[in-house]
This record gives C-alpha cells, structure tokens and sequence, in this order.
C-alpha cells in the first residue's frame, strides 16, 4: 500500500446567513477498507490529530466485506472516537454488503460503534448547530451493480430513504458520487464522497480512468464539483480491496476548508 497524502480543498460559505455557526474545518475520511497506515493506523490518526479539524466524516466502506475480520475498522474508530472530535459515519456499498451478508455480525460492529459516541447516520440526519445539520444517506444497494445490472438513482428512491429535509445547511455523506446530479435536485447543499478510488489509474489533464463498475472515465472521479447551488467533494479514498493498485493516485486524507 502507498503511503497516503494529505489534500486540502476550500469551499466559500461566507453567504450562509449563518455562517458563524458551520464548522471551518472537515476531514474527510473514506474507502479506508480495513487499511493500516502504522499500528492501529497511527499515522493516519496522527495526520488527523495535526490538522485538528472541527469535524471527521467518514462516508463509508471504512470495512471490507470480503474480510470476515473488521477489527481494522472498528479500531480506528476506537481511536478516532477519543479526539473530542465530532465524527459522522454513513455507509457505503461495503458496509451493505455486510449488512446483508452477515447480519449478526453487522449488528453487534454496529452496536459497538454506536457505543463508542460516533454519529452514526444511516438515511438520517442530525443537528450539528442551530441552522446546521449532517445527513448519511444509504442508496439502494442496486445503485451500485455493474453494467445492465445497474439501477438508476432517482429522486423518489432518495426522498423514500430520507422524506424530510432538516431546515438550514445541509452536509451529506453519500457514498456513491455518480448521482450528484440526483443530490443535487434534492437540495443538498454540500455532499462528501468516494467510492471510485479516484478512478485507480489517473491521466494527466484526463482524470480518473476506470470505476469500481468498470465505467471508463468517471465524471466524477475526484476533489471538488459544483452544479448550481451544490458543491460536492470526492475522496480519492485510503484504501483498496479488489484492485489493489494504484498509477498516479496516492491515497488522500482530505480536508475541507469552508470560508465562513
């Protein structure tokens, strides 16, 4: 595994009447796929410890379904839970996989993480301050097939995971990037992602070249994305798991810095 760098990324929020009230600084943390950076990823957690962000979004696959052992994952939560750092967790495909694979096993990593005080943010949101609220929205596991087998997102299919909007700022974890556009429609004001690993092999003035579906040339394959009033940053991920390889695209810690 490569070492992993840390990006930073800006976002101008000073418009927001409330401004005073959003956080200045986001880590994101995404696809770590039961990775270790060190022991107990120390020197992730210490990269984190050195920004020292106001808030740590992990929008899923921290695991590996294909492992039947997440230790990795519920460990650094372990750690990362002992910050004094706000941290939200949604979940990706992975986490789904697990979900539906194994679920006795899914329930009791879910029930430790929860005791651990991570904000876990399954379809749901929550309030971070007066006007400022985070979300985690799980697509249906069908959003994520390969090829024909590949269900389209609509904006029904979101608002039936999550069918009412908190007032005021909106940050959503939505794992999957390929649907900003839905995102978009459904007023999300600021969405973290990741999943495409920022498209493996990466081109100069070209991008990312090929997704987890086998699509060539991701649209959104990774850093920051605005489509009218919705900004989105995608994670080039800390992690791998069936394509362990990477060309020109070192594994990202991200952080996002909002003008408020």
């Amino acid at each position: 595994m490569l070492s992993f760098v840390t990006e930073h990324y800006e976002a101008d929020l000073s418009d927001f009447p409330y401004s005073e009230e959003l956080p200045e600084k986001i880590a994101v943390v995404s696809d770590l796929h039961n990775t270790l950076y060190g022991k107990r990823n120390e020197k992730l957690l210490q990269a984190i410890r050195d920004e020292s962000p106001d808030v740590i979004v992990i929008p899923g696959d921290l695991v590996t379904n294909a492992r039947r052992d997440n230790r990795v994952a519920y460990t650094f939560l372990n750690d990362v839970s002992k910050l004094d750092i706000p941290v939200y967790y949604s979940f990706g495909n992975h986490e789904e996989k697990f979900r539906k694979r194994d679920p006795e096993r899914y329930q009791k990593y879910l029930t430790a993480v929860k005791r651990l005080g991570i904000h876990v943010l399954d379809n749901r949101f929550e309030s971070y301050s007066e006007h400022v609220s985070f979300g985690g929205l799980t697509i249906p596991f069908g959003c994520y097939q390969k090829g024909m087998k590949m269900q389209k997102l609509t904006v029904q299919d979101v608002h039936n995971c999550i069918p009412n909007l908190p007032d005021g700022f909106r940050f959503v974890l939505c794992h999957n990037p390929v649907w900003f556009p839905v995102y978009e429609q459904c007023e999300y004001d600021m969405v973290f992602a990741g999943h495409l690993h920022g498209g493996i092999v990466r081109l100069p003035f070209v991008g990312g070249v090929i997704s987890p579906q086998w699509k060539l040339f991701p649209k959104y394959d990774a850093g920051k994305f605005t489509s009218g009033k919705s900004t989105m940053f995608v994670s080039r991920g800390l992690g791998s798991h069936t394509i362990k390889f990477r060309f020109r695209n070192r594994p990202e810690l991200m952080m996002v810095h909002i003008t408020r």
